[in-house]
Protein backbone atom coordinates (compact mmCIF):
# COMPACT_ATOMS: atom_id res chain seq x y z
CA UNK A 1 0.00 0.00 0.00
CA UNK A 2 1.26 3.51 -0.90
CA UNK A 3 1.73 6.27 1.63
CA UNK A 4 -0.95 8.20 0.44
CA UNK A 5 -3.25 5.10 0.12
CA UNK A 6 -2.22 4.24 3.68
CA UNK A 7 -2.82 8.29 5.04
CA UNK A 8 -6.21 8.56 3.09
CA UNK A 9 -7.51 4.92 4.68
CA UNK A 10 -6.55 6.27 8.16
CA UNK A 11 -8.00 9.47 7.88
CA UNK A 12 -11.53 7.99 6.90
CA UNK A 13 -11.14 5.60 9.43
CA UNK A 14 -12.42 5.68 13.24
CA UNK A 15 -9.79 7.44 14.77
CA UNK A 16 -10.45 10.67 12.83
CA UNK A 17 -13.17 12.42 15.10
CA UNK A 18 -13.45 15.15 12.81
CA UNK A 19 -16.18 14.41 10.32
CA UNK A 20 -15.29 16.96 7.66
CA UNK A 21 -12.32 15.24 7.33
CA UNK A 22 -13.31 11.79 6.85
CA UNK A 23 -15.58 13.44 4.38
CA UNK A 24 -12.62 14.63 2.57
CA UNK A 25 -10.83 11.91 2.42
CA UNK A 26 -13.14 9.82 0.44
CA UNK A 27 -11.95 12.22 -3.02
CA UNK A 28 -9.58 14.92 -1.74
CA UNK A 29 -9.53 16.41 -5.35
CA UNK A 30 -13.16 17.57 -5.33
CA UNK A 31 -12.60 19.49 -2.57
CA UNK A 32 -9.22 20.82 -3.88
CA UNK A 33 -6.68 19.19 -1.70
CA UNK A 34 -3.97 17.98 -3.17
CA UNK A 35 -2.40 14.50 -1.19
CA UNK A 36 0.73 13.19 -2.11
CA UNK A 37 4.12 11.95 -1.18
CA UNK A 38 7.63 14.14 -0.84
CA UNK A 39 10.92 13.34 -0.70
CA UNK A 40 11.37 13.25 3.41
CA UNK A 41 14.70 10.80 3.68
CA UNK A 42 17.11 14.12 3.28
CA UNK A 43 18.43 16.65 5.55
CA UNK A 44 15.82 18.37 7.32
CA UNK A 45 17.01 21.56 5.40
CA UNK A 46 16.63 19.80 2.48
CA UNK A 47 12.93 18.53 3.56
CA UNK A 48 12.13 22.05 4.34
CA UNK A 49 13.11 23.25 1.03
CA UNK A 50 11.23 21.03 -0.57
CA UNK A 51 7.95 21.84 1.60
CA UNK A 52 8.48 25.44 1.25
CA UNK A 53 8.60 25.04 -2.87
CA UNK A 54 5.70 22.76 -3.01
CA UNK A 55 3.52 24.70 -1.45
CA UNK A 56 4.72 28.22 -2.78
CA UNK A 57 3.12 26.28 -6.02
CA UNK A 58 0.02 25.47 -4.65
CA UNK A 59 -0.62 28.82 -2.77
CA UNK A 60 -0.49 30.08 -6.85
CA UNK A 61 -2.77 27.64 -7.88
CA UNK A 62 -6.26 28.83 -7.83
CA UNK A 63 -7.71 25.20 -7.91
CA UNK A 64 -6.23 24.36 -4.74
CA UNK A 65 -7.34 25.02 -1.56
CA UNK A 66 -5.41 22.76 0.73
CA UNK A 67 -2.43 20.25 0.67
CA UNK A 68 -1.52 17.14 2.94
CA UNK A 69 2.68 16.80 2.43
CA UNK A 70 3.43 12.77 3.65
CA UNK A 71 6.92 12.17 4.47
CA UNK A 72 7.11 8.75 5.42
CA UNK A 73 11.04 9.71 6.07
CA UNK A 74 10.35 11.60 9.31
CA UNK A 75 10.27 8.72 11.86
CA UNK A 76 11.43 10.87 14.75
CA UNK A 77 10.37 14.00 16.44
CA UNK A 78 13.74 15.02 16.61
CA UNK A 79 13.84 14.75 12.62
CA UNK A 80 10.48 16.66 12.56
CA UNK A 81 11.63 18.84 15.07
CA UNK A 82 14.80 20.06 12.93
CA UNK A 83 12.93 20.32 9.27
CA UNK A 84 10.24 22.74 11.61
CA UNK A 85 12.96 24.85 12.59
CA UNK A 86 14.36 25.11 9.28
CA UNK A 87 11.26 25.62 7.38
CA UNK A 88 10.65 28.85 9.90
CA UNK A 89 13.72 30.58 8.52
CA UNK A 90 12.12 30.33 5.06
CA UNK A 91 10.26 33.48 3.65
CA UNK A 92 6.73 33.98 4.83
CA UNK A 93 7.11 31.04 7.42
CA UNK A 94 6.90 31.23 11.17
CA UNK A 95 7.44 28.87 13.75
CA UNK A 96 7.47 29.25 17.73
CA UNK A 97 6.74 27.08 20.46
CA UNK A 98 5.10 27.40 24.02
CA UNK A 99 4.52 25.36 26.73
CA UNK A 100 1.42 23.13 26.71
CA UNK A 101 -0.96 23.83 29.31
CA UNK A 102 -2.30 21.84 31.79
CA UNK A 103 -0.82 18.36 29.92
CA UNK A 104 -1.73 15.49 31.86
CA UNK A 105 1.02 13.81 29.60
CA UNK A 106 3.66 15.45 30.80
CA UNK A 107 5.87 17.94 30.10
CA UNK A 108 5.37 18.70 26.51
CA UNK A 109 6.09 21.70 24.10
CA UNK A 110 3.44 22.98 20.97
CA UNK A 111 4.91 23.76 18.01
CA UNK A 112 3.14 26.32 15.58
CA UNK A 113 4.05 26.08 11.93
CA UNK A 114 2.03 29.64 9.82
CA UNK A 115 2.60 30.36 6.12
CA UNK A 116 1.17 33.79 5.27
CA UNK A 117 -1.32 33.26 2.50
CA UNK A 118 -2.66 36.15 0.33
CA UNK A 119 -6.10 37.14 1.74
CA UNK A 120 -7.24 40.30 -0.73
CA UNK A 121 -4.49 43.04 -0.52
CA UNK A 122 -2.96 41.34 2.32
CA UNK A 123 -2.20 38.59 3.86
CA UNK A 124 -3.31 35.88 6.95
CA UNK A 125 -1.12 33.21 8.40
CA UNK A 126 -2.39 29.66 7.74
CA UNK A 127 -1.98 27.33 10.44
CA UNK A 128 -0.58 23.64 9.65
CA UNK A 129 -1.38 20.70 11.34
CA UNK A 130 1.22 18.18 11.47
CA UNK A 131 0.17 14.13 12.30
CA UNK A 132 2.10 11.56 12.62
CA UNK A 133 2.87 8.09 14.38
CA UNK A 134 4.02 9.12 17.59
CA UNK A 135 2.84 8.57 21.31
CA UNK A 136 2.89 12.18 22.23
CA UNK A 137 0.11 13.45 19.93
CA UNK A 138 -3.23 13.42 20.39
CA UNK A 139 -5.21 10.21 19.66
CA UNK A 140 -6.84 11.86 16.45
CA UNK A 141 -3.57 13.27 15.10
CA UNK A 142 -1.73 9.53 15.10
CA UNK A 143 -1.32 9.19 11.95
CA UNK A 144 0.37 5.78 10.51
CA UNK A 145 2.76 8.47 8.18
CA UNK A 146 3.80 11.72 9.09
CA UNK A 147 1.66 14.16 7.21
CA UNK A 148 1.63 18.50 7.35
CA UNK A 149 -1.96 19.34 6.10
CA UNK A 150 -2.14 23.41 5.60
CA UNK A 151 -4.90 26.01 3.98
CA UNK A 152 -3.36 27.53 0.76
CA UNK A 153 -6.54 28.91 -0.70
CA UNK A 154 -8.21 32.26 -0.36
CA UNK A 155 -9.54 32.52 3.11
CA UNK A 156 -13.03 33.48 4.06
CA UNK A 157 -14.14 36.81 5.29
CA UNK A 158 -15.30 35.31 7.85
CA UNK A 159 -14.40 32.18 10.58
CA UNK A 160 -16.23 29.28 9.69
CA UNK A 161 -16.41 28.58 13.04
CA UNK A 162 -16.71 31.89 15.74
CA UNK A 163 -18.06 33.89 12.27
CA UNK A 164 -15.81 36.94 12.92
CA UNK A 165 -13.82 38.36 10.62
CA UNK A 166 -11.06 36.25 10.11
CA UNK A 167 -7.95 36.92 11.38
CA UNK A 168 -6.38 33.65 10.33
CA UNK A 169 -7.13 30.33 8.44
CA UNK A 170 -6.66 27.16 8.96
CA UNK A 171 -8.27 23.88 6.90
CA UNK A 172 -12.27 25.02 8.59
CA UNK A 173 -12.10 27.36 5.90
CA UNK A 174 -12.06 24.54 2.79
CA UNK A 175 -15.24 25.47 0.69
CA UNK A 176 -17.16 21.83 1.75
CA UNK A 177 -19.79 22.46 -0.97
CA UNK A 178 -17.01 22.39 -3.53
CA UNK A 179 -17.23 18.94 -3.48
CA UNK A 180 -20.84 18.20 -1.95
CA UNK A 181 -24.49 19.71 -1.55
CA UNK A 182 -24.11 20.15 1.75
CA UNK A 183 -26.54 22.57 3.40
CA UNK A 184 -25.62 25.09 6.29
CA UNK A 185 -27.78 23.48 8.72
CA UNK A 186 -26.05 19.82 7.67
CA UNK A 187 -22.79 21.45 8.03
CA UNK A 188 -23.69 22.90 11.50
CA UNK A 189 -25.00 19.20 12.16
CA UNK A 190 -21.50 18.09 11.18
CA UNK A 191 -19.72 20.52 13.42
CA UNK A 192 -21.72 19.56 16.17
CA UNK A 193 -20.80 15.55 15.36
CA UNK A 194 -17.12 16.16 14.92
CA UNK A 195 -17.13 18.01 18.69
CA UNK A 196 -19.26 15.48 20.15
CA UNK A 197 -16.94 12.73 18.50
CA UNK A 198 -13.98 14.50 19.66
CA UNK A 199 -15.10 14.39 23.54
CA UNK A 200 -16.34 11.12 23.26
CA UNK A 201 -12.85 9.98 22.24
CA UNK A 202 -10.90 11.86 24.97
CA UNK A 203 -13.99 10.77 27.70
CA UNK A 204 -14.02 14.39 28.74
CA UNK A 205 -16.99 16.71 29.82
CA UNK A 206 -17.93 19.32 27.80
CA UNK A 207 -15.64 22.67 28.27
CA UNK A 208 -12.09 20.32 28.64
CA UNK A 209 -9.79 19.70 25.77
CA UNK A 210 -7.00 17.88 24.71
CA UNK A 211 -4.40 21.12 24.35
CA UNK A 212 -2.57 18.89 22.16
CA UNK A 213 -5.27 18.91 19.67
CA UNK A 214 -6.02 22.94 18.95
CA UNK A 215 -6.24 24.20 15.78
CA UNK A 216 -3.28 26.66 16.87
CA UNK A 217 -0.97 23.81 18.20
CA UNK A 218 0.50 21.94 15.22
CA UNK A 219 2.91 19.02 16.77
CA UNK A 220 3.74 18.30 20.38
CA UNK A 221 7.12 17.56 21.30
CA UNK A 222 8.86 16.44 25.25
CA UNK A 223 10.46 19.74 26.74
CA UNK A 224 13.47 17.58 26.98
CA UNK A 225 13.93 17.13 23.44
CA UNK A 226 12.76 21.06 22.70
CA UNK A 227 15.81 22.13 25.46
CA UNK A 228 18.02 19.48 23.62
CA UNK A 229 17.23 21.19 20.02
CA UNK A 230 17.46 24.88 22.13
CA UNK A 231 13.68 25.63 20.85
CA UNK A 232 12.10 26.12 24.49
CA UNK A 233 9.91 28.80 24.74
Amino acid sequence: MSARAEYLQWRYGPAVTCKFARMIAIRPSDYGQKVEEIPSRGTPMQVATTIARRIDRYVSEEAVSAAALLMPGITSLEKLTRVALALGARPGWDVSFVNVENSRWGDLVAGRIVREIPFGDTALPSEALVLGPFAEFAPKRRSPVLALEIYVGEPMTHDPKTHKPSTKANLAHMDLNRGSDLDQSQIDILWQASIDARLAALELSPGLDDNRAKAKVSFVIPASLARQLECTP
